[in-house]
């Protein structure tokens, strides 16, 4: 039995896209595979409920994992895994550091990573891919067989949420009833107007029978209360900005009939799940190789924009202080597109 490791310690999005790396080795190998994965702390409940997953090392390091002690408790508690093969999708100093470290016979891991010389074998990222198709390269270089099993647009990848939440108020949702928003990212220039979307739910509300769930985290609560605000009194839109952890969402999300959000997390989560998604992208493109990987969504995006994009994750306020990438996109543009997939 090979016992395979996946290192991958960076954002929630990113954590997420390892679900086709996931995949593709349950496929392929089926029960002659363990995974095992290292991730970032906050971000393990995404596989809490995969039985394909072995076991999770957590590595908390904006916390306790931060000095050196830390690092050095992650190291032995990866070491215990015995590991033949670690795969490490992250690219950071201490991710290749703890790669190598791990103990496994063979580390695969991009060209581009720091220290990747320390690695067994080195992968080349190709820039133009999507960032599922640029992972699946490590498998390629794990098993020339993984080149017949490349995820495919109509099914990247699965996710697994809870059959099941204490949440009454989730419970008595019924499935495809409603349309997630989630218009919050940690990036505030990867947020659409709030104009924009107190239009877009008007829209839904007039023309539609579903409901309009407004979601997002702690940090989403006050710019989703003003769109909420925006639309007016009405019992079929419901703020719960801030009130979700990651199991409730996955639970919220898989029973939703679209997700309309931005170039962040939940649109990975929709995929995962098989529900249609909307994605408004601003300051990041598709190039970037972000997009949702998937035939049933849609990215509606800022054509024509010169300064797109400005960066790999957009920033906190733009650049040139205009939002014009954000301002650019209609409400017309989103309901277009809302529309087809509904």
């Amino acid at each position: 039995m090979k016992k395979i490791g996946i290192l991958q310690t960076a954002f929630l999005g990113d954590a997420i896209l390892v679900a086709a790396m996931v995949d593709k080795i349950n496929e392929l190998y089926g029960k002659d595979a363990e995974i095992h994965l290292i991730l970032r702390k906050n971000i393990e409940p995404i596989f809490s409920h995969d039985p394909r997953i072995k076991s999770i090392v957590v590595f908390d390091k904006r916390g306790k994992d931060n000095g050196l002690w830390g690092f050095i408790r992650v190291i032995n508690a990866v070491r215990k895994l015995n590991l033949d093969i670690m795969l490490s999708v992250h690219r950071s100093l201490r991710s290749s550091l703890i790669a190598r470290m791990s103990g496994a016979a063979k580390v695969i891991g991009f060209k581009e990573a720091h220290l990747s010389f320390l690695f067994s074998k080195r992968v080349k990222r190709n820039g133009a891919a999507h960032e599922i198709l640029k992972n699946h390269k490590l498998l390629e270089a794990m098993d020339e067989k993984f080149e017949g099993f490349k995820p495919s647009i109509s099914k990247p990848y699965t996710l697994y949420p809870p059959k099941k939440t204490p949440r009454k108020d989730l419970t008595e949702l019924e499935k495809n009833t409603y349309i997630v928003v989630a218009p919050g990212s940690k990036w505030h220039t990867k947020r659409w107007t709030k104009e924009g979307y107190i239009s877009v739910i008007n829209k839904i509300i007039k023309n539609y029978a579903y409901k309009v769930i407004l979601t997002g985290d702690k940090n989403d609560i006050k710019y989703s209360d003003s769109i909420a605000s925006g639309v007016g009194i009405t019992k079929r839109v419901i703020d719960i900005a801030g009130k979700l952890n990651i199991p409730d969402l996955f639970y919220l999300i898989s029973k939703a009939r679209l997700v309309i959000t931005n170039d962040s997390a939940p649109q990975h989560i929709a995929v995962g799940l098989g529900v249609h998604v909307v994605s408004i992208f601003g300051p990041t493109t598709k190039q970037l190789g972000f997009y949702p990987y998937y035939d049933k969504a849609i990215v509606v995006e800022a054509e024509g924009v010169e300064c797109r994009p400005c960066g790999l994750h957009g920033h906190m306020y733009c650049p040139k202080k205009t939002d014009q990438c954000m301002k650019s996109i209609l409400p017309e543009d989103v309901m277009e597109a809302v529309t087809k997939l509904l």
